[in-house]
């Protein structure tokens, strides 16, 4: 093997043949820009599905128990993997502004445990929320939303609420006074309130919407075992059906998020074979122009197996050159990817980013998305090193010697 190191390294460096040469440096530069632009994508893609479940599972119940299933904030608390647990109220309402009408989702909660809704409390803009919330009438909405309505901080407002009565649906106005604005940088700036429960009764929240405890789970991904757990011990099925989970009413927007990405980094891996397979077309022109020395090689007693080592380590070395670049270099500009991504927005004169939720483009890098990508990067490209090498050692040498 260090032999085959030796030669495979003399021809890469030191051949004759300069055009197969370039093509052998042209094929490490393909793959290393291949990788770079596959793990910059990458962990952009990362970024903004980190951004998303950061902002969305920050906010939205991880699992909503209802009050129908008798467990209480404290019992809720011991449960296996809860990381906190108090009594939540929401419901589904309209919103009356001195501008407009808006639908919303409403979110109850008492002052006390203003600290635990921290998605929103981190991103209170006007007032606090512990404070918003200490008065029965206090009203906390997205900034966005505010605006829309024309409302200023101290505005009266109504909330209108869906009661069922008799079999008819109602509205059941009841009035706030806008206390406080957040802005997470979600949907939830244009569609959600937070209200104090302090301003219903037990009764009126039952009817108005779902009253129960709120749960925030340790891991947010694991709320469908934690619903399936706590059905356990209670009615099974029945008991399941009952408790809402976050996966409900985004999960969906997760998966197309992981599809996404799959299909992102099948399209671009494919960018990577086709520079990898480069090195069929390199190889086999540097085994052209050496079928005299290969002849030579087999005439003083080397193998096939040594002549395939040579030409299959030679094409080796080019591909993890490529890609170990390719990979330090994608690192460092995802890792500066708002730097650059700012560099860009200045040439091509665009705010690519305006009407989005972000201000800069987040980007998270996964070792194990390197390791996938480095390692199917290799295997393909030492499928392509292999079918050269196999065709150099099958090669008569007596036909070499006439060549």
């Amino acid at each position: 093997m260090r032999l085959a190191l030796w030669i495979a390294a003399r021809h890469l460096w030191r051949g004759r043949n300069r055009y197969a040469r370039l093509i052998n440096w042209m094929t490490l530069a393909g793959l290393g820009v291949g990788v770079l632009v596959l793990t910059v994508v990458v962990s952009v893609m990362n970024g903004f599905d980190a951004e998303l479940r950061s902002r969305i599972l920050g906010t939205v119940p991880h699992a909503l128990l209802p009050v129908s299933l008798g467990v209480d904030a404290q019992t809720a608390a011991g449960l296996p993997g809860v990381a906190a647990a108090y009594p939540f109220f929401q419901a589904s309402g309209m919103v009356v502004g001195a501008g407009g009408v808006a639908p919303v989702a409403v979110y109850g909660i008492d002052a006390a445990d203003a600290g635990r809704l921290a998605a929103i409390d981190t991103h209170m803009l006007f007032g606090r929320l512990d404070e918003a919330l200490a008065a029965p009438t206090g009203l906390v909405m997205g900034r966005p939303l505010a605006r829309r309505l024309g409302l200023v901080e101290g505005d009266p407002l109504r909330l209108a609420l869906p009661q069922v009565d008799g079999g008819r649906v109602q509205p059941r106005f009841k009035t706030f006074r806008l206390q406080g604005l957040f802005e997470v940088g979600a949907e939830f700036d244009y569609a959600m309130v937070v209200v104090s429960r302090a301003a219903f009764d037990d009764g009126e929240m039952q009817r108005l919407g779902a009253d129960g405890i709120r749960v925030v789970l340790d891991d947010p991904l694991a709320a469908g075992e934690f619903a399936t757990m706590v059905a356990a011990s209670g009615d099974g099925a029945e008991a399941a059906a009952e408790i809402e989970t976050w996966m409900q009413n985004y999960g969906e927007l997760f998966l197309a998020v992981r599809i996404e990405k799959a299909l992102m980094f099948l399209i671009l891996l494919l960018i990577v074979a086709v520079a990898g397979f480069n090195i069929v077309s390199s190889q086999t022109m540097v085994i052209d122009s050496k079928r005299a020395d290969i002849a030579v090689l087999r005439s003083l007693g080397a193998t096939g197996t040594l002549v395939q080592r040579v030409f299959l380590v030679q094409g080796v070395l080019v591909a993890t050159l490529g890609i170990v670049s390719g990979l330090i270099l994608g690192v460092a500009a995802a890792n500066h990817i708002g730097p650059i991504f700012a560099v860009l927005e200045t040439w091509l004169g665009l705010r690519l980013l305006d009407g989005s939720y972000f201000e800069t483009v987040p980007s998270q890098v996964l070792p194990a998305d390197l390791a996938l990508i480095g390692g199917l990067s290799w295997l393909l490209c030492l499928l392509s090193a292999w079918i050269p090498a196999r065709r150099a050692a099958r090669q008569n040498p007596v036909e070499g010697l006439h060549a």
